[in-house]
């Protein structure tokens, strides 16, 4: 029962973080870039903030929770699961290190001149949250 409350835990919050940034790339970020506004994206991040940083901090704790119980974290790239584990714990630590550059290095300067920087960082952290998706999906079959 704890596994499965921590697995709904886990996927509430990665629709939340996922859902968040494809909102932000697919629709936000056009906008921004036709209207040359960067009001538009720091607005989103104003309002996605509470919820998404929420989400991604609950995502965390129940995907290293449901590894230890489920699998335990050996860190063999030789197991399927175990290198699942693996991939997505650096998917993790890239999407982290994305997001303090973004936070500590463009936001607070964000202008039109940066604008082209701030999208590409948004595009690479929609993929990366992606690709944790796909990842995830790999526990159900298995591991890759």
């Amino acid at each position: 029962m704890l596994y499965h409350t921590l697995l709904l835990l886990h996927v509430i919050g990665a629709c939340v973080w996922v859902g968040g940034h494809l909102i932000l790339s697919l629709q936000i970020v056009p906008k921004a870039l036709l209207n040359k506004d960067v009001q538009l994206i720091q607005q989103f991040e104003k309002t996605f903030e509470p919820i998404g940083i929420p989400s991604l901090l609950v995502q965390i704790i129940t995907g290293v929770w449901m590894a230890i119980l489920q699998y335990g974290i050996l860190f063999s790239w030789d197991n399927a699961i175990q290198r699942n584990i693996i991939i997505k714990l650096s998917l993790l630590v890239l999407s982290l290190l994305l997001a303090l550059h973004a936070r500590i290095f463009i936001i607070p300067k964000l202008s039109i001149d940066n604008l082209p920087l701030m999208v590409l960082h948004i595009r690479f952290i929609t993929l990366v949250a992606l690709l944790m998706v796909f990842f995830g999906l790999q526990f159900r079959f298995g591991g890759l």
